[in-house]
């Protein structure tokens, strides 16, 4: 079995000395990932591809890493599902939880992982340099970020395309093959004030009123 650290890599006990990547021929070759910004909260749901390339199945043990910091809090509603949507056992190792996951040969198999957090504040941020543990580039990762649109507008650490709006939602987009990620996806907005969904809003001017 291989074990993940952070969705990084590390030697199976037989090698443990040896230099990552361990042997094996699993890789993370993909993730698709939408973070929608609704303060006080962040919901995050990600899906993530995993490719064997190799002609016996490979087992990998995978950690979780979930950002902590000044007016984050803890993780909750979680939940790790594979391609058929049943749910795969998970544990918390600190800060971060661990499931495992069973690649067939010369196939993939997919994992989605989604979870709510509190988001005090104006910032929030997605673990992204975790990945690098793979030595190796993501093949196709996309993120999206939506937003009310009295949240806008919303920065990144990587530049952010705005892709559509609608009613009640603008979305952007970070796309990127053979991703190598250096920093972490960090999200910055100017009014961390405004609650979705709550009987408060602002006026053209700025001024706040109650709804009706």
């Amino acid at each position: 079995m291989k074990t993940l650290l952070r969705w990084g890599v590390v030697a199976s006990v037989a090698a443990a000395t040896a230099p990552a990547p361990a042997v094996g021929k699993a890789e993370f070759t993909g993730e698709n990932v939408t973070i929608t910004l609704a303060p006080p909260t962040a919901t995050v749901e990600g899906t993530y591809t995993f490719y064997n390339a190799g002609d016996e199945a490979e087992k990998l043990k995978l950690y979780y890493p979930f950002p902590r910091g000044p007016g984050l809090g803890k993780p909750e509603n979680i939940s790790v599902r594979d391609a058929e949507g049943g749910d795969i056992p998970f544990s918390w190792k600190r800060h971060d939880v661990a499931f495992e996951v069973t690649v067939p040969p010369q196939s993939e198999a997919v994992v989605s992982v989604a979870y709510e957090q509190r988001c005090d504040g104006c910032e929030y941020k997605y673990i992204l340099t975790s990945t690098r543990d793979w030595q190796r580039p993501i093949g196709k990762a996309v993120f999206a970020v939506e937003v009310p649109p009295q949240l806008a507008p919303v920065e990144g650490s990587y530049e952010l395309e705005e892709v559509a709006s609608r009613e009640g939602v603008v979305r952007y987009e970070l796309r990127r093959d053979d991703f190598y990620p250096d920093v972490d996806f960090v999200l910055h907005w100017e009014r961390p004030d405004f609650y979705f969904g709550s009987a408060a809003f602002e006026n053209d001017t700025g001024e706040r009123q109650d709804a009706p």
